[in-house]
């Protein structure tokens, strides 16, 4: 399984909208820049992002996008589950009921295929955006020269 790219930069625009300190609207061409993302293709992530409440939008001159719940309350799998729809790692799983191996219960991988599905959400569920955010940059404290010092 692996995620697309419209996931991947959902991942990383809602890191960069929890990783700013300051209260206000971040443009799409702000974000496109610093995660290096075609803003084209970042308007269409940000309205799934949009939709599910996971991001607040704001049209306008002062608009752009914020972050729509606290960094710890957006879970990963929340981010998966708006992007990608519900997670099923194989048909079986999704409509089970279309199996036919499932319906006559000789399936043995089933219980398998369920296994590795729960492991996966679990972990998504685990980790938030708070968790893979960096924290915020400091500048180390530096003693201001005076005239006398530069001078000795």
């Amino acid at each position: 399984m692996r995620l697309t790219r419209a996931t991947e930069y959902a991942f990383r625009s809602l890191r960069f909208l929890a990783s700013r300190t300051e209260e206000r609207w971040h443009s799409i061409q702000e974000i496109a820049d610093a995660e290096d993302m075609p803003i084209q293709f970042l308007a269409k992530v940000m309205q799934h992002l949009t939709q599910a409440g996971l991001v607040h939008s704001a049209c306008g001159k002062t608009g752009g996008y914020r972050l729509g719940k606290p960094p710890a309350a957006i879970h990963m799998a929340d981010v998966l589950l708006a992007m990608e729809g519900p997670l099923s790692i194989n048909q079986c799983l999704l409509f089970p009921e279309e199996c036919r191996f499932f319906r006559n219960k000789s399936c043995r991988s089933h219980k398998v295929w369920e296994e590795l599905q729960a492991a996966m959400v679990g972990v998504l569920r685990k980790y938030t955006i708070a968790d893979i955010t960096p924290a915020p940059e400091t500048r180390p404290v530096t003693k201001r020269r005076t005239r006398a010092a530069a001078t000795a």
